[in-house]
């Protein structure tokens, strides 16, 4: 039906043939006008994400979301699977690359996620090539159950903001003064996946959360509750209403 009212959109469903009648098990949707405008005006950047949903039937809703000339969200793909894994991320990154084409091997585009263990693998393996920024409020989240020191908190933010190594080693300093165990943590952490001075300079964007992709989780809402076509639909109609409004 989305082949044929929207041409040159994409959309793959499985399910589970091995019962009759056939299981739903999950779908992807990339609609054209999505792809285009993500590929034409949209920043190189694309945020990573997956929210339970609250029906009666579970899954999760991935969405792969960029940012436009704006820096306001701007949808380029969802779908609904059973859990979230490397299985299905991997599943859901390859039809994504597809969908866009050459495009996303062939320029420094950006992921931004969190460190789902499984999302983590599935980029590594897929998109070799583009940098990777984990999401420093995922981060501090984990950061703030083992150092609890208001302090800390702030530090933080000062090294993940800091514009260049000088700025950052400075922050780290007061870490190590204020905590050497919290200075030790992060430490380990890679400097180019959550500190704004160690990231690639070829992609020109400061986010360093993935603060947009949860606007769109909070602006599907209500959504997530329905039934998964009904959901799908709305989500659908929304991205369209979403599209030509910022024309």
């Amino acid at each position: 039906m989305i082949s044929t009212t929207n041409p040159g959109s994409m959309a793959i469903i499985h399910s589970d043939a091995s019962k009759q009648p056939p299981n739903f098990k999950r779908i992807f949707i990339c609609l054209a006008a999505s792809r285009n405008g993500f590929l034409e005006v949209c920043r190189p950047v694309i945020g990573l994400d997956g929210c339970h949903l609250k029906g009666p039937y579970g899954g999760v809703l991935l969405a792969a979301i960029s940012l436009d000339a704006n820096l306001q969200f701007f949808p380029v793909a969802y779908g609904i699977v059973e859990i979230e894994d490397s299985h299905t991320w991997h599943w859901f990154l390859e039809l994504l690359i597809e969908a866009a084409g050459r495009d996303l091997h062939h320029k420094p585009w950006c992921i931004i996620s969190d460190r789902q263990k499984g999302l983590v693998q599935a980029v590594q393996t897929l998109l070799p090539t583009s940098s990777h920024r984990m999401c420093c409020h995922h981060i501090l989240q984990n950061f703030q159950t083992h150092f609890k020191q208001t302090g800390l908190r702030n530090l933080f933010w000062e090294a993940a903001r800091a514009a260049n190594v000088f700025e950052y080693e400075a922050a780290m300093c007061k870490n190590k003064e204020e905590n050497q165990s919290a200075w030790q943590y992060l430490s380990l952490l890679e400097a180019k996946n959550w500190a704004f001075h160690a990231m690639d300079p070829r992609v020109k964007c400061d986010h360093i959360t993935s603060n947009f992709v949860k606007s769109f989780n909070a602006w599907v809402g209500e959504e997530r509750f329905k039934p998964p076509i009904t959901m799908l639909e709305h989500i659908r109609s929304k991205i369209m209403t979403l599209i030509f409004t910022r024309q």
